[in-house]
């Protein structure tokens, strides 16, 4: 009985359409799959890379410039140094230094000698620079540069 079990052969042609069939499933997983893992067209760009560290742009001498105290006039020296962020921003104010401290010896020589004297004075004088000195390196350069006016010494005479 055992010897009656045989195997009845498969039609050849029965096994090459089995072989086409797993050969066409193959192909596509394998085309799905990359399709479906490849990089979209329209990934994320990244950004560039923006310098932000903070520099000083340091003034070549100090400005003197008279200012009226009541009925009289006064002498006042100071001396001034410029906030920037990056190495790009610390070269254009170099570049326009010139018309920096113009524009700031115009501020400061329109106070009165009280702004100089209190705290909120000088927070109010360093802040109209600020809004100077960006008002016009916005019209030569087309953005604003300066982040801080520091007061490194003020003597009044």
């Amino acid at each position: 009985m055992a010897d009656d079990l045989i195997m009845p052969k498969v039609a050849w042609y029965k096994r090459k359409l089995i072989l086409i069939l797993l050969a066409v499933l193959l192909l596509a997983v394998g085309g799905g799959g990359v399709w479906l893992f490849k990089p979209s067209g329209n990934a994320v760009e990244p950004e560039p890379v923006v310098d932000t560290k903070a520099l000083y742009v340091g003034l070549t001498r100090p400005f003197i410039f008279p200012v009226a105290a009541g009925r009289r006039e006064r002498l006042v020296q100071v001396e001034v140094q410029l906030m920037v962020r990056g190495d790009k921003g610390q070269a254009d104010a170099q570049r326009h230094l010139p018309l920096l401290e113009s524009t700031l010896l115009g501020v400061f020589s329109r106070q009165s000698a009280d702004n100089y004297i209190t705290a909120d004075g000088k927070k109010a004088v360093r802040q109209e620079a600020v809004n100077e000195l960006n008002a016009v390196l916005t019209e030569e350069l087309g953005t604003p540069l300066i982040e801080k006016v520091l007061f490194t010494s003020i003597v009044m005479q």
